[in-house]
């Protein structure tokens, strides 16, 4: 059976057919936590001037080298706090991964958070296969429409098409550093992004499309061997996850693993919410 678009967090194979995974007997549970990701973490997001894109954007193509790049100054440190969440240790919450990484982006503005099957619902996530970039950041836009429409007068995260590491870094650096959302919101903004799984860490080489939401970056050097994201992983061990509620990877890691998202699942074109 062809696997459907996002179908997130489920492991995929080389015959392209889904198998279930294998629940695992121990369980990796680290404590729930509210992240307030420090020097090498990053919040914030520009405020709807910086997103004209009414539609889905996309950026040009780049070349598969990662050339160093001129560092880029920002006024606040790309940091912001959000709180680890950890999806249900179950065979029918696999493929959470787009509800567990909105709640870790929607911890950052809300106190009180939806519980997951309400997120589930609200992003039109299929348990079988996972949700859509698209249906996500409706999903998401549905949610804060209280909180940031009375201020920005719109919805302020966007779906785009980014298929150059430029276009990543400059989402990264305009939302976790978004001076104007400090202002108004008191934090900046958290990115999400689309990955596959194979080359990240705590996923033990399974491939599997996923969701991640990105809480701060150290951009400093401009060398993509050096510089930095850091992430909140949701997915249990029945997911295939085994490791920390957050990661730290190099921004060469990061482009690899979303390089191979745009490869392998072309019919879901948004990939960075932002």
């Amino acid at each position: 059976m062809g696997r459907p678009p996002c179908a997130t967090c489920v492991r995929v194979w080389p015959s392209g057919r889904r198998r279930s995974v294998r629940p695992l007997a121990a369980l990796i549970s680290p404590p729930l936590l509210a992240a307030v990701l420090l020097s090498a973490c990053a919040p914030g997001s520009p405020a709807a001037a910086a997103h004209p894109e009414t539609a889905i954007a996309t950026d040009p193509p780049s070349a598969t080298a990662l050339p160093v790049s001129t560092p880029v100054p920002t006024p606040l440190p790309l940091r912001v706090a959000v709180r680890a969440y950890h999806e249900p240790l179950d065979h029918a919450h696999r493929n959470y991964c787009g509800a567990g990484a909105t709640e870790v982006l929607l911890s950052a503005w809300m106190a009180g958070l939806p519980d997951v099957e309400t997120v589930a619902r609200q992003i039109r996530l299929d348990p079988s296969s996972g949700a859509t970039g698209a249906d996500t950041v409706a999903g998401i836009n549905a949610f804060l429409r209280p909180i940031v429409l009375p201020a920005l007068g719109g919805d302020r995260y966007r779906g785009a098409h980014v298929i150059s590491v430029d276009g990543v870094l400059q989402r990264l650096r305009a939302d976790l550093g978004d001076a104007e959302a400090m202002r108004r919101f008191g934090h900046t903004v958290p990115v999400m992004v689309q990955t596959m799984t194979r080359t990240m860490p705590g996923w033990g080489g399974w491939q599997a499309t996923h969701m991640i939401t990105i809480a701060a970056a150290s951009l400093d050097t401009g060398n993509p061997d050096v510089d930095t994201v850091t992430y909140a992983e949701t997915p249990s061990p029945i997911a295939g996850y085994n490791g920390p509620p957050f990661q730290t990877i190099t921004v060469r890691a990061l482009w690899t693993a979303m390089r191979a998202f745009l490869a392998d699942d072309p019919a879901d074109p948004v990939n960075v919410i932002s």
